[in-house]
């Protein structure tokens, strides 16, 4: 990101290099730039009003437009590719959360939601809630993913005994879970992948 904001300075005629030692005076290496928060972002715009309050904008649109064209590349038919989808979008966060991909037929993505936010190192989720997502959105079938940001990517037995109670649910209700996925910030796992699935309906631990 900082090659492209970079870029965006010199196509202004600012001082490139003037600015981006300013830029990165607020958002270090490994800094989340979507996590700013007010103060930070009013401070940073008041070091050059016109140019940084453009850059906040140009680059908050852009996410938004990754955001969209995103939904209609990723798909579940590899689980691979998904899980390190999965991995990009939970594997940095400090705080346990549990999300929803919605697939259509097609086994493309046309939903991905946070459902439940925890703490380092827990989560409490509710099987009505993921199941009234995803019947809202007319899905056709899910997949679940949340992060252990301890680094541990091995299933709790608590991981296990939810993901066995949401696929035994999605068997009765017609909405198949197809995949559960852990992530950290440098892998993943997949309940498909190492065999904990079986045919559906069969058990999978």
């Amino acid at each position: 990101m900082k090659n492209q904001v970079f870029s965006f300075y010199e196509s202004l005629g600012e001082d490139a290099v003037h600015a981006m030692a300013v830029f990165n005076l607020y958002f270090p290496s490994g800094y989340d730039f979507f996590e700013l928060d007010q103060e930070t972002k009013e401070r940073f715009i008041a070091e050059n009003p016109r140019i940084n309050r453009a850059l906040l904008h140009a680059l908050n649109a852009g996410r938004k437009m990754a955001g969209d064209v995103r939904q209609s590349l990723i798909s579940a038919r590899h689980s691979e590719s998904f899980g390190r989808f999965a991995q990009s979008e939970l594997g940095s966060s400090n705080q346990e959360q549990v999300c929803l991909a919605l697939l259509n037929t097609q086994l493309d993505l046309i939903g991905w939601e946070v459902v439940f936010v925890g703490t380092l190192t827990e989560v409490s989720a509710s099987p009505r809630e993921i199941f009234q997502r995803a019947l809202k959105a007319n899905a056709y079938a899910m997949i679940i993913a949340h992060n252990h940001p301890s680094g541990h990517l091995q299933p709790s037995e608590e991981d296990l005994l939810f993901t066995k109670r949401l696929r035994r649910l999605g068997q009765l209700m017609a909405l198949p879970l197809l995949d559960a996925f852990i992530v950290t910030r440098t892998s993943y796992w997949s309940f498909v992948e190492e065999g904990r699935f079986e045919d559906e309906k069969g058990p999978f631990l």
